[in-house]
């Protein structure tokens, strides 16, 4: 990986927490010294750091007035912001504190397939690491099911990943999964990179059940292009759809992350289909207006931190 890749998204900043906590309290109490006190520090000190965020931001924040000291137009600016930013790192650290206390409960988590086998396995691990105390109740659905679930109150996580998920559920996107044709090696397409949209409509095609989230999808892509597709034979089950792929008795369109291991290992080959984008959000779902247990809170920290590293490396 290049030294572009690690590179920070994020400019660097003339700010600094300790001086934008200096800044507020100067600007609320209108006063260095009153301010110097609340922080536990020394007048000289405030005067300093004021003088030098001045310097770093090219414009004036106080005038002087006598003792007391009174915000310009970029200090009013600064202060709003200020106020929100500081707001917010005072909830992320509570909300740290409150995962650094020892955990216990339960944890319903309702998952597709495809997370469970290829995308949860780091994030499980890490969990039952820093949280030995909570029980955890995972089981796998589609994408349909794992949201009526959720819905219902019989799991308080879902992932998922459906293009229309319910309106009464929060949605957290955290990644994505392509979806791409796959055809046995003695396929008369085996070894294209891509295919036209229409080449599909005489194929016979391998599909997982009705109410499959995979199926809704291919389904809807299709339907927008006015492309019929015709089905051979429905599964509930990916690994049967793949063996029947291998032995040349129909074609499918599958997750990427179901099929590298037999892509790469030469057993299928997998398409594109030209001018359209068969990507879909994978994403964490819970009921809204509802408060996250302890347990749930924290299987979502571990989440969002696991893919975060995994996608640094």
């Amino acid at each position: 990986m290049d030294k572009q890749s690690h590179r920070s998204p994020h400019a660097p900043s003339s700010l600094t927490l300790s001086g934008l906590r200096i800044f507020e309290s100067v600007a609320r109490l209108s006063s260095f010294s009153r301010a110097a006190e609340e922080l536990g520090v020394s007048q000289p000190y405030v005067s300093t750091q004021i003088q030098e965020l001045e310097r770093k931001l090219s414009v004036a924040l106080f005038r002087r007035v006598g003792r007391r000291v009174y915000l310009t137009e970029p200090g009013i600016l600064l202060t709003s912001h200020a106020r929100e930013l500081l707001q917010r790192i005072a909830t992320v650290e509570s909300e740290i504190a409150d995962l650094r206390s020892v955990i216990v409960g339960r944890l319903d988590l309702a998952t597709v397939v495809i997370a469970a086998e290829h995308v949860l396995t780091h994030t499980l691990g890490q969990f039952r690491v820093r949280y030995p105390e909570i029980a955890l109740n995972l089981q796998v659905y589609n994408s349909k099911e794992v949201e009526q679930a959720v819905e219902e109150g019989s799991y308080e996580l879902g992932i998922t990943l459906s293009h229309r998920p319910p309106d009464n559920l929060k949605v957290e996107k955290f990644g994505t999964d392509e979806l791409v044709v796959v055809v046995s090696k003695r396929h008369r397409l085996a070894g294209e990179a891509a295919i036209k949209p229409d080449m599909l409509s005489s194929e016979p095609l391998i599909v997982r059940e009705a109410t499959s989230g995979t199926r809704l999808f291919v389904e809807s892509k299709f339907s927008e292009i006015g492309v019929p597709l015709k089905y051979n034979l429905e599964l509930n089950n990916n690994q049967v759809i793949k063996t029947l792929v291998e032995a040349n008795l129909g074609v499918a369109i599958l997750s990427w992350r179901t099929v590298q291991a037999e892509v790469e290992t030469g057993r299928l080959s997998a398409l594109k289909v030209r001018g359209v984008l068969l990507e879909r959000p994978l994403a964490l779902v819970f009921r809204k207006k509802h408060t996250l247990s302890p347990p749930a809170r924290a299987f979502r920290s571990v989440l969002l931190a696991s893919l975060y590293d995994k996608n640094q490396e």
